[in-house]
């Protein structure tokens, strides 16, 4: 794939906001950036929250700012450092600025058990959001509300019905990369220091990749607290399914994305879009990928 170096559209990489609050009237000061592909300020970067709120101020990590498939600004995400609390914070929230902020999906809900085929499109959506453009026929698509819709209903007919690569995303992948412009791979592995160290490499470069995996027969609960801020409604389900255990019941396959990573207190944490939410969340990577996980059932598809 081209990196979009020139020409930079709202949904993309370099976001200016401008905009008044009338409720919390939030700033931010930048504290140490890093950078992940084209974006300057990317997911990780420490920042310091400035407000009247006593809960919300003080150092945080920020952790992308959401964009929904039509190109509209959702939400900003931070982690509070004291409280280990993940805020969802509507842009609204925030006072004038202008920030070169790392970009994530805010995805639509999954519809039934069809958790793959949205994580198809989850991707696909994702990579565009990351500046990389291929042949330019992807953005095309995702330009227009049907574009976006037939392409959602194509990655769940593609990967449920379509006889000649059913329930093989790479076979998929392949197809959609040939489409539009890029390459795609995907990797397996029984080690977790092997996994890390491919995820982490591409996850820095900016770029998304498809994790599927079998399940195990209970739910975990996320690292982090999550609230969405100032809300009628601010609790967040904070459940999440990740890879079974070596010896666990497998009770049936999910999909999702991995967008991004960050780093605190020496562990490492990705940023995940899981369309069985309606908002990203974050797994601790070492305690849901490590040794005890049947690493050799999980694949993980990239694209480049």
């Amino acid at each position: 794939m081209l990196l979009r170096q020139n020409s930079f559209r709202i949904l993309g990489l370099f976001l200016v906001y401008s905009i008044n609050s009338y409720a919390a009237n939030i700033s931010t000061s930048l504290e140490n950036a890093v950078q992940v592909g084209a974006f300057p300020i990317g997911i990780g970067s420490t920042v310091n929250l400035q407000t009247t709120d006593a809960k919300l101020a003080g150092p945080a990590i920020f952790l992308g700012s959401t964009i929904r498939p039509d190109s509209s600004i959702s939400f900003q995400m931070y982690l509070n450092m004291a409280s280990s609390k993940v805020y969802y914070i509507e842009s609204t929230n925030f006072k004038s600025q202008n920030l070169k902020q790392q970009t994530i999906l805010d995805p639509y809900q999954q519809a039934g058990g069809t958790c793959t085929g949205y994580a198809i499109d989850d991707f696909l959506q994702q990579t565009n959001l990351s500046g990389f453009t291929g042949n330019g026929k992807l953005a095309n698509i995702l330009s227009t509300e049907e574009g976006r819709a037939n392409l959602l209903v194509d990655s769940i007919n593609e990967y449920y019905l379509t006889l000649s690569h059913r329930f093989s995303i790479n076979g998929i992948m392949n197809s959609y990369g040939k489409k539009f412009g890029f390459a795609c791979n995907s990797f397996k592995t029984d080690s977790y220091d092997k996994a890390k160290e491919k995820i982490l490499s591409h996850l820095r470069l900016g770029l998304p990749i498809i994790v599927s995996f079998n399940i195990g027969p209970k739910m975990v609960k996320s690292p982090f607290g999550l609230e969405m801020y100032d809300q009628p409604n601010p609790e967040v389900d904070e459940r999440l399914w990740i890879p079974r255990k070596t010896g666990e019941r497998n009770s049936g396959g999910h999909s999702i994305v991995a967008a991004a990573s960050f780093e605190m207190n020496k562990k490492t944490f990705l940023v995940m879009i899981d369309s069985d939410w309606s908002e990203p969340r974050i797994w601790d990577m070492d305690s849901f990928l490590n040794k005890k996980t049947a690493l050799e059932e999980v694949e993980f598809i990239s694209c480049k």
